[in-house]
This record gives C-alpha cells, structure tokens and sequence, in this order.
C-alpha cells in the first residue's frame, strides 16, 4: 500500500536553507551562478525541477497556472549547441514569473559533487550498475565514478544505456570489448581533460561512459586523441540525458522536507554524441 504524503506550503526561507546546508555551494569554483536566482515568494507550495533553466520547462509552469511555486535546476540557462551562449529567461519570462511568485534556485557543481541526488549516482542506479570509487575534480566537485556491473562487454553496455536513455547513443570503439569484472568508468554530463585516460588505464578500465562524447567539439576533440592512445573506448549518451536522472530524484529531497515536487523532462538536444 503505497504510503500517503501530507504535502504543505512551506516557507521559502527554511528550503533554501536546506539546499543551501545540504549542498554547500560555497565550497566550489564554479563557473556559473549558484543559488538563489530569482526571489519572487516567500511561501512555497509546489516545487518543479528541471535540468535546464529553459522555456520548455517554464511552459509548463504555466500550463499548470502554478503559482508560489519553486524551479530548481541544474543549470542556470537553456540547453544550446555547442559555441553558443546558454540563454536565461527572457525579459518577458522573468517579468511572468515574478508575477505568478515563481522562484529559481540552481545548483551546478555543488549537484555534480557526489551524494544521493548527484547526476553521476543516479545514473548509475538507473544503470543497476554499483559505484566503488571516485575520481575526476572539477572546482572543488568530485564526480567522476568507476563502477562495475553485469555486462561483460561494451557492446551490451551500449545497448543498456541506449534502453535507459531512450534514444540512440554512440560508441567509440577505441579499446578491448571486454569489461573485466564489468568495469567502467562514469562521468554524467561531461569532462574536459586528456589525463584521466591515463587514469582510467591504470585503474583497469577500458570504457568510459559520458553524456557529450562528440569529437567535432574543439573542447573534446582531444580526449579522443587521449583515448584511442590509451585504449579507453568512449560511450557517448548525451549531456541532458546522462544528467536529467537526477533532477528526478531532487523531487525527493523536497518531498521528504514537506513539498509536492514534480520533475520536467526537456527535450534532449543530441547534436554532442
């Protein structure tokens, strides 16, 4: 019998306080803004989440008529192609959401950084695939996973997370079929650097499993370079998707604080693979 859930308004203050206690984002070097974004109410009664900071998930807002209401996201603007500047909400949209007390709150790095709800560890429990060390630091921001599983290959690794993301995936066959003890290593969203090739090597590893993975993008062309010479094959499964898992999860952490959250899916751009 599933279990019946008293959700309440709540003040907007004691959950910033706890996103802001349970993640700490004063502890990275982050590139883009953390935190509190938009101030718009201070009662809460619903909170939606959402990868992006976009207008699809924001049209959805609106198509609930929500008001008083909380956006958390992981990355403070829209998904866009590579080169491209992310876009924040429109003049006009932020006018809207101040009208209708709709709030943003984004974390990126302080997210990624390992624990229940990182986009590294939800996906890898999607996967069924168990974590059993970490590496990669990214401004302060562990979230690199080696992990292990039941495949025994890459191929029937591949065709796993094509079945969980949905869509089709792409496998640079740089390294051995084989997954000794269904090993791989796993980086949601992405990972620029040449060096944890190397790393990946020495660990035993010959398959690492990303969201962007695209060698026509300058920043990662030379991972693939780094990659062929160490024999490490590249899963690529896209940013949006490989991440996306854990904004899902995010509708826990506010709903064990009291919360009605609801998840947004976007429409994954798949022009990285």
């Amino acid at each position: 019998m599933k279990k019946q859930v008293n959700y309440r308004k709540t003040t907007s203050d004691y959950i910033y306080k706890e996103l802001i206690s349970f993640f700490k984002p004063e502890q990275y070097r982050d590139v883009v803004r953390n935190g509190l974004l938009l101030d718009n109410t201070d009662i809460i009664e619903k909170v939606y989440t959402a990868t992006f900071s976009s207008s699809q998930a924001l049209e959805k807002i609106k198509q609930d008529k929500a008001e008083h209401c909380l956006l958390f996201t992981h990355h403070p603007g829209a998904q866009h192609k590579d080169g491209e500047q992310a876009v924040y909400f429109s003049q006009e949209e932020r006018a809207y959401m101040e009208e209708h007390h709709i709030s943003h709150f984004n974390l990126h790095l302080p997210l990624d950084h390992i624990n229940p709800y990182s986009p590294g560890i939800c996906f890898a429990r999607e996967l069924g695939a168990v974590p059993y060390k970490s590496f990669f630091n990214e401004g302060g921001s562990v979230m690199g996973l080696y992990c292990s599983g039941k495949w025994t290959d890459a191929r029937t690794l591949f065709e796993e997370v094509g079945r969980v993301m949905g869509h089709a995936c792409r496998l640079y066959a740089y390294g051995p079929s084989e997954l000794e003890d269904g090993k791989f290593a796993l980086i949601a969203g992405g990972a620029e650097g040449t060096k944890i090739y190397r790393e990946m090597k020495e660990e035993g590893v010959n398959l690492f499993l990303t969201g962007v993975g695209s060698p026509k993008l300058d920043w990662f062309a030379p991972s693939h370079e780094a990659a062929m010479e160490e024999k490490v094959s590249i899963l690529s499964a896209g940013h949006y998707s490989t991440e996306h898992f854990a904004l899902k999860y995010m509708c826990r952490f506010f709903g064990e604080r009291g919360l009605k959250a609801e998840f947004i899916p976007e429409t994954p751009l798949l022009d990285d693979l």
